[in-house]
């Protein structure tokens, strides 16, 4: 059967055509010229007008064989950049080398002009990594000591460091056990006079109910701040949100090389005021006039920004893979969910798999994920291995709280590998150590 899509950068589409794809249909890609869309672009000009599954494996280069170790990696550092892409970011290294401007100039502004392009924002904020995105996002909404903000307790700890670091309060609300994200509906019984902002996180690639985030925010008159440091690509990402924190860690789906992150919003005040922020307190153009009583050194560096602009050409062809790749895992697994020994994430319209996460049923999940360690080399992973509202620290002592959900998908929880040059061999021998030990 014959399906005609037009592939934009986003999830949406992205996820809609290798659905098809992995169902065995033949598609005609006609891809919008776009920065995120020119490798996908490149790399299908050489294939038929209908391309199957088997035609895109082997033009993506995802049935190489060439991994020298037997071992499945969970995510090898060395191979976070695929060949072709490191060609090019070594190319706008040696052009910005000679300039001498690694932390300001021209490519900060090109960068964030194509933020705002992609996201379909109109303000753009970059930073020096997305947790002072999120610093600084709080801050300019107003956010400050005393205050309460909610949030979920199994994200990176980032988040958290962001609220406690002006001295708020992280108010820790639980999670659907569907998306793993905060449950909006039990929002409304944790707010106080001392509320102040919701940061709903993106976990895994895939957001929450956003929509019901907002209509909970404007009935109490809340600002909403996005965590969607792992969900670049992800359909409507932070348009339901005051502000949006991306981040560009090496580890992200689209990274630099080195730590950036971005704030994006549609609030010029608020935009004005990340700026100042970011840049020491200073005046927006007048470097030394102080505006705000302070600010930091938080701005992205000109170097960063320009091998952000490389690797952007990349973003759909690197999330493209990673949507095959899930696919893949979903139809080769389905049969270990059917019998009730996993589950598999849900695939939804929003999703850009950061992580492929499954969850262990039956208490297995510590002793499966040694197994397949010990009997088929296969790495896995928990992230995040400990939950916010259990760390062992002294502000928490007092504050102790069940959060059910939460802490029954933790204890299940388990990270497959899947990475952008990830191949479908070390696919396999996931797939199968998972069914052989699961049998």
């Amino acid at each position: 059967m014959v399906i005609e899509e037009k592939l934009t950068e986003h999830s949406s589409y992205i996820n809609e055509v290798t659905d098809l794809l992995i169902e065995g249909r033949h598609v005609s890609l006609k891809l919008q010229e776009s920065l995120a869309n020119g490798k996908m672009i490149q790399k299908l000009e050489n294939l038929p007008d209908l391309v199957s599954k088997a035609h895109l494996f082997e033009s993506l280069s995802m049935s190489e064989t060439d991994v020298d170790s037997d071992e499945v990696e969970f995510l090898p550092v060395n191979r976070l950049i695929g060949k072709e892409e490191i060609g090019d970011v070594l190319k706008i290294v040696e052009e910005v080398l000679p300039t001498g401007q690694y932390t300001s100039g021209e490519y900060v502004n090109r960068f964030e002009e194509a933020l705002k392009e992609y996201t379909r924002f109109s303000h753009c904020v970059t930073t020096s990594s997305g947790t002072t995105g999120l610093s600084i996002a709080l801050l300019a909404a107003g956010v400050s000591a005393g205050d309460e903000v909610i949030m979920p307790s199994n994200s990176f700890a980032a988040t958290e460091n962001a609220v406690m670091s002006m001295g708020a309060h992280p108010v820790w609300v639980d999670i659907d056990q569907d998306t793993y994200c905060l449950d909006a509906s039990k929002i409304p019984a944790l707010i106080t006079r001392k509320t102040k902002a919701i940061l709903p996180v993106d976990l895994y690639g895939r957001q929450p109910d956003q929509q019901a985030i907002r209509k909970v925010a404007d009935t109490y008159n809340l600002t909403v701040i996005e965590d969607g440091c792992q969900a670049i690509g992800s359909e409507s990402l932070g348009e339901y949100s005051d502000l949006l924190v991306l981040s560009f860690n090496p580890y992200k789906n689209l990274g630099v090389c080195g730590k950036s992150g971005a704030i994006l919003t549609n609030d010029k005040e608020l935009s004005l005021q990340c700026k100042r922020l970011s840049y020491h307190g200073f005046s927006v153009g007048e470097k030394n006039v102080k505006e705000t009583k302070y600010g930091f050194n938080a701005r992205m560096d000109n170097f960063q920004a320009a091998i952000g602009l490389e690797r952007f050409k990349y973003l759909t062809l690197n999330n493209f893979k990673r949507s095959l790749l899930a696919k893949r895992y979903i139809e080769k697994l389905n049969i270990l969910e059917k019998e009730g020994k996993i589950s598999l994430p849900e695939n939804t319209y929003d999703h850009v798999w950061h992580l492929f996460s499954i969850r262990v049923h039956h208490n297995q999940r510590n002793s499966i994920k040694q197994r397949i360690q010990d009997n088929y080399k296969v790495q896995t992973d928990v992230y995040y291995p400990y939950l916010s509202h259990q760390q062992n620290i002294s502000y928490l002592q007092n504050k102790r709280q069940s959060l059910s959900n939460t802490e029954l998908v933790h204890s299940e929880l388990l990270h497959l590998p899947l990475f952008p040059q990830f191949t479908l061999k070390e696919q396999d021998q996931v797939v199968e150590a998972l069914r052989n030990e699961l049998a």
